[in-house]
């Protein structure tokens, strides 16, 4: 399921009932892009990204998976199988969206992660998180990992 932030439920449900008749009423052609006749691909994915020390420096992962908390527990493991510590997921979604974790190498341990459409983006959102969270993350904190679509 694709996450489409701003807009309720009810909406999205409407949204989804047009479409469910658009498809009915054209639903008559046939279906291309190497599948056979009928077959709809699923191409949804989960993306995340985290963090963790390694070697006592600040390190970013990567991964995916059929749902967003599969993609946020499978960063998690690929971060422990690199042999890091304090592994997190800081970031994940399912959207069209880049999302980034940003640390600084100042000693804070201080992560956040941000979603965006470009890596600058998601990078600002994830500024903005720490200020939300009533965190001070140094202004020299760099991209530790990102994923976009």
């Amino acid at each position: 399921m694709v996450v489409i932030r701003g807009v309720s439920a009810g909406v999205l449900l409407a949204a989804a009932s047009a479409l469910g008749v658009t498809a009915t009423l054209y639903g008559a052609s046939p279906a291309v892009a190497g599948g056979p006749g009928g077959v709809v691909e699923d191409t949804v994915v989960s993306r995340a990204v985290g963090s963790g020390l390694s070697g006592g420096l600040l390190a970013g992962y990567t991964a995916t998976g059929p749902t967003n908390e599969a993609a946020a527990a499978a960063v998690v493991s690929v971060c422990q199988q690199a042999g890091a510590e304090q592994c997190s997921s800081d970031e994940v979604t399912n959207d069209i969206f880049c999302v980034v974790t940003v640390g600084a190498d100042d000693g804070s341990g201080i992560v956040a992660g941000g979603a965006g459409a470009t890596v600058e983006e998601a990078r600002g959102d994830a500024f903005s998180n720490a200020v939300r969270a009533g965190v001070n993350l140094d202004p020299a904190a760099r991209v530790l990992a990102s994923s976009c679509p």
